[in-house]
């Protein structure tokens, strides 16, 4: 057998040792074979292999389990992340076991059946499949969602929308360990008497609900909006921080922002602005705002006013906004957390939202972003309100304040990461539904314009 030499790089004192040591043809046959089984076992534990197969189930669970681990076991389990996780594009630069860091991916899949359609959107305007849910940066990545309703017997949740439902197509088969979701984001009042589902309660039929209500089993407001801190992903972090790779200190100009502020609303020549093509609600907003219009100028545009916009006059409504101060985002019903994309659409638009529904608006969004009808006594006093901000441009730039710690998301996916989440998720309690109409229109009622009314009387 061919033995061989590893050469090492001279140092004075290898240099020292080999001029007292006698020379040798090379390492004794023992050394070699102790080196060759050190460096395969490097090679075997801690690098990944692609030919090795998954983990197994019972692997993972001891890896992740919180007993501690020796050396050898830890290099193990090192190996395992390779196969069970997959970076995300969001993901920051941080390595190793860090809770930011790689998401870890459970090896059975969840299968998300979408029996019904959303309308138009067979895919809910999520999308289909897996890919949706690494593009949305969910920390549970092993989810899919599908249309094949020849998979509801492999299937672990199953939406429906009320819009869509049909008494006449539905699963024949449930399993145990199923869940059925009850997924809706509209509330009006018709429905509670027209859809099937309402109207025909479905006992204990659904397990979970998945709507813009914040007590729901997983609160989505995927068609409307949210609003998130930009600091969010630094909160654990010592202040200073290091600056991220290519990102640069900030403009000292963008410190002065009540300067910045004043130059934006310095391009503002009009008070109030409302796109309204709905005019008779049962929130009454369309009378509430009547009678705030004879303090201060509205201009109404839609079928509800004379003012027109869009496609009919080639001009865009939101670019329409940046010449106006505020915009009215009156919801058509009072109801608890219906918070819709009108509000989101001025706080994109730099334009302060007057608000108008029944949500808490506290929980939506950063003080002083959004202007509540509901903290003034009267229509009149809200205008007058309005009119202090607006011959006082240093009051009224501090509504933009908020956007220099915060950001506005348009169809956020958090809904669908949390669903995700909770498949996976062995501890959760079995649950079902008694009335599903009951929890949603009943438990806490919507209240009407005529209501509103009375709360702030005759002024």
């Amino acid at each position: 057998m061919e033995q061989f030499r590893v050469e090492l790089p001279p140092t004075p004192r290898r240099t020292r040792l080999a001029s007292r040591a006698p020379t040798s043809p090379g390492f004794p046959p023992l050394v070699a074979t102790f080196t060759f089984i050190v460096i395969l076992s490097y090679l075997v534990l801690i690098q990944p292999n692609p030919d090795k197969s998954c983990p197994s189930s019972d692997e993972m669970n001891r890896c992740f389990s919180p007993t501690k681990n020796s050396r050898y076991v830890e290099a193990v389990c090192r190996n395992l992340v390779n196969y069970s996780t997959k970076p995300s594009a969001t993901s920051n630069t941080r390595k190793g076991w860090d809770k930011k860091s790689p998401k870890i991916v459970p090896i059975r899949e969840k299968t998300i059946l979408l029996w019904t359609t959303f309308f138009q959107w067979e895919d809910f305007r999520f999308g289909l499949g897996r890919e949706s849910f690494f593009a949305a940066g969910c920390r549970y990545t092993n989810c899919m969602t599908t249309t094949d309703k020849s998979l509801v017997n492999q299937s672990d949740a199953v939406i429906f929308h009320p819009n869509d439902f049909k008494p006449t197509d539905l699963p024949k088969h449930r399993l145990a360990h199923q869940r059925y979701v009850f997924l809706y984001y509209e509330v009006i009042a018709i429905e509670r008497d027209r859809l099937y589902i309402f109207s025909h309660p479905m006992k204990n039929y659904f397990n979970w609900t998945m709507t813009h209500r914040r007590d729901s089993d997983i609160l989505s407001t995927h068609p409307y909006g949210s609003v998130r801190s930009k600091l969010s992903s630094m909160a654990d972090m010592i202040l200073p921080r290091p600056l991220r790779l290519g990102e640069d200190p900030p403009d000292p100009r963008s410190l002065f922002k009540d300067s910045l502020n004043a130059k934006l609303i310095g391009k503002k020549t009009k008070q109030v602005a409302w796109f309204n093509s709905n005019c008779v609600t049962l929130g009454g907003r369309e009378n509430y705002f009547r009678e705030m219009g004879q303090y201060i100028r509205i201009d109404i545009y839609g079928a509800c006013g004379d003012m027109k916009c869009g496609p009919a006059n080639q001009t865009n409504c939101d670019e329409l906004l940046r010449d106006y101060k505020f915009y009215i985002a009156a919801e058509n019903s009072i109801c608890p957390d219906y918070v819709t994309e009108k509000f989101y659409r001025a706080l994109l638009s730099d334009v302060v939202p007057i608000v108008y529904g029944g949500a808490d608006y506290s929980a939506y969004a950063p003080p002083d972003s959004y202007i509540n009808a509901a903290d003034f006594v009267s229509p009149k006093a809200l205008a007058e309100y309005l009119y202090v901000l607006d011959t006082n441009p240093a009051l009224y730039s501090k509504y933009f304040d908020w956007k220099k710690d915060w950001e506005v998301i348009r169809n956020p996916t958090n809904g669908w990461c949390d669903l995700c989440e909770k498949l996976n998720d062995s501890e959760q309690p079995p649950k079902s539904y008694e009335d599903i109409g009951n929890w949603y229109y009943d438990k806490v009622p919507c209240i009407t314009g005529a209501s509103v009314k009375k709360l702030y009387g005759e002024h």
